[in-house]
């Protein structure tokens, strides 16, 4: 599922605002879908930043997630708060 998800999120990096990404585990039936819903510069960084919703659904069990996530200078992205 892990895999799955990472999957989903790095596209969500560069999706359109709005645009969901979904994710679907057949070996284990989990599912869910992140997307993108805000961007923008952080002040005190300067930072490329986007907010996210998260919906994962596990054994039947739907749970929901929003959070803030930063590109990082090397390239990569760090969640800075949920």
């Amino acid at each position: 599922d892990l895999d799955y998800a990472n999957r989903a999120n790095t596209q969500a990096t560069t999706a359109p605002i709005g645009a969901p990404v979904r994710w679907n585990n057949p070996q284990s039936g989990n599912s869910g879908v992140v997307t993108p819903v805000r961007d923008g510069t952080d002040t005190a960084t300067g930072a490329y930043c986007r907010e996210f919703q998260q919906t994962v659904t596990i054994g039947g069990k739907t749970e929901q997630a929003y959070g803030t996530a930063c590109r990082q200078p090397d390239g990569t992205w760090k969640v800075i708060g949920s």
